[in-house]
């Protein structure tokens, strides 16, 4: 994968962790990245074939899951760049936000872990965003539906299908890739109390239906 493509993705996800509904305009992509629409819309539709992104025309872009973890791995070494950079090197938010977008496509995932061990596995950046964790190198654990998750347990949230009004709602309580929620119980007719980075919040079962988490093992 090029760095620009990596960037598409990076982009994609980064709107969506913001709180905008997806599909995400191909001329917010566009925006975001500073080019031109139709340059968007080639690369929306090689990402597509590649099977990273699903494009709705007249709506925009979602990754899938393939997408989702390549942007979030991404993101990751992202953010443990910026924990060193300030932490180690002494170095402002912003300077190392700007540094970090160099250097995160060119860090090899064993790598990434390694720096992830020297810094003592931090979970939040420097400007407090949550850093996904990806799973060990032995393998990443399934993803499973909040709907399905016991009480007691959690993880990380991975993807949110959904849209509209309830993908906003769901951004705006904090459920969006890389956030940790825990199911604190059950009531009625399926719904789920949850715990989304210690703020509870109520779904209805067909909601925690469209949250997907990477459940903690060990």
């Amino acid at each position: 994968m090029s760095e620009s493509e990596d960037m598409y993705l990076l982009t994609v996800a980064k709107l969506v962790e913001a709180g905008a509904p997806a599909p995400i305009p191909v001329s917010r992509l566009a925006q975001e990245l500073s080019i031109q629409p139709i340059s968007a819309n080639q690369m929306i539709r090689k990402l597509e074939e590649a099977g990273w992104v699903r494009y709705t025309p007249y709506k925009g872009v979602t990754l899938t899951v393939e997408g989702e973890g390549l942007a979030l791995r991404t993101l990751r070494h992202r953010r443990l760049w910026e924990v060193f950079l300030v932490d180690k090197l002494k170095m402002t938010p912003d300077e190392a936000d700007e540094l970090a977008c160099r250097l995160e496509h060119v860090l090899p995932a064993e790598v990434a872990e390694r720096l992830a061990g020297f810094l003592g596995h931090p979970t939040t950046s420097p400007r407090g965003m949550p850093i996904p964790d990806l799973g060990t190198a032995t393998g990443l654990p399934e993803d499973t539906a909040l709907s399905q998750v016991e009480a007691g347990r959690g993880g990380q949230v991975m993807r949110v299908e959904a849209e509209g009004a309830v993908q906003a709602f769901l951004a705006g309580e904090g459920v969006r890739p890389g956030a940790r929620i825990m199911v604190s119980g059950r009531g009625k007719e399926g719904t789920v109390l949850a715990e989304v980075e210690g703020e509870a919040i109520y779904l209805a079962r067909e909601v925690a239906e469209k949250i997907w988490v990477r459940k903690k093992t060990g």
